[in-house]
């Protein structure tokens, strides 16, 4: 097995994709995001726990219905099967990254924008 270790910082901030995969055995998937001002994920659920932190911009963060305020070397818990979203607040790109535990996306996820994910989700 090879060993993943990355500087996610670097990662997060040099990415420009809407989702980019980086990692993916069949425990866990890591998955890079950028998020444009004014955007967000959109409301979903996972079948997996997910671990998500937050490298530069400010947004904000909902869980069942709970929010809160994200920024800059915050993370937060989303639980398998909870509703939630994250959404842009501020004016320069959201970077985060996203532990799945197990994998929640497709192996191999990239999209560039939101419009592309959302398409290849139809």
């Amino acid at each position: 097995m090879a060993v993943f270790n990355k500087d996610m910082f670097d990662l997060a901030t040099k990415n420009k994709n809407f989702q980019k995969e980086v990692y993916y055995d069949e425990n866990c998937q890591v998955v890079l995001m950028s998020i444009e001002p004014g955007e967000d994920i959109g409301e979903e659920v996972h079948d997996a726990d997910q671990t998500t932190f937050f490298v530069a911009g400010e947004g904000q963060a909902v869980v069942d219905g709970s929010r809160t305020k994200v920024t800059r070397n915050h993370m937060v818990i989303i639980p398998k099967g909870a509703k939630h979203n994250i959404i842009n607040k501020g004016d320069e790109p959201l970077k985060l990254f996203t532990v799945y535990s197990p994998p929640a996306e497709e192996q191999g996820i990239s999209h560039k924008t939101k419009a592309e994910a959302e398409a290849a989700e139809e």
